[in-house]
């Protein structure tokens, strides 16, 4: 298997966060390795990735079989001044076949309340809009999770329907076009 580096990826960068993106090795070791970041030149005390039970099987079948495909997965959220991992971003995948993609975000408890999550959620969907194939935007929340409830107001994503989740039970699905979120920049 050809292993992409990091640096394969840019960094995406927002006005006080890097977005890194995982390299294959480090997505293979999540769940095993609590240090699997003690290379890349920030500290990670909340256990960001490392410490959370996040879904990934499918994931991790996905970038054995096309590694180019890891861009679509897990970034981890670093303040760039204090150089400490907040939180983590995610796609559920690439483009599906109407060019629909689903973000998913957490940030560490003792992190929440900073804007974070707001600023990342910008960045990733800044720079997916302008993927090949990509033309809706999704956020899916259950209705009970007021800060997340609360950030896609901000982004004024319409509430389009709602679906049962596995693992979360009843969530909101809101819906941007990647045309209608660019004319917004």
């Amino acid at each position: 298997m050809n292993h992409r580096l990091e640096s394969d990826f840019e960094v995406l960068k927002t006005h006080r966060l890097d977005l890194l993106c995982l390299t294959v090795q480090e997505l293979l070791e999540m769940g095993t390795n609590h240090q699997v970041f003690q290379n890349r030149g920030f500290e990670n005390p909340h256990g960001v990735i490392t410490g959370e039970n996040l879904p990934r099987t499918n994931r991790v079948a996905d970038v054995r079989e096309h590694p180019e495909n890891i861009k679509w997965y897990y970034r981890i959220i670093v303040d760039r001044s204090r150089q400490v991992a907040v939180g983590s971003v995610s796609f559920h995948g690439s483009p599906d076949d109407r060019g629909m993609v689903e973000i998913g975000i957490g940030i560490a408890e003792a992190e929440r309340g900073k804007g974070y999550a707001q600023e990342a959620l910008a960045g990733m969907w800044h720079w997916v809009v302008k993927q090949p194939g990509v033309k809706f935007l999704r956020y899916t929340v259950t209705p009970e999770n007021e800060p997340s409830m609360a950030i896609i107001r901000k982004f004024d994503f319409p509430l389009v329907g709602e679906q049962i989740d596995e693992e979360d039970g009843l969530e909101l699905i809101f819906e941007r076009a990647a045309s209608e979120y660019l004319d917004l920049l």
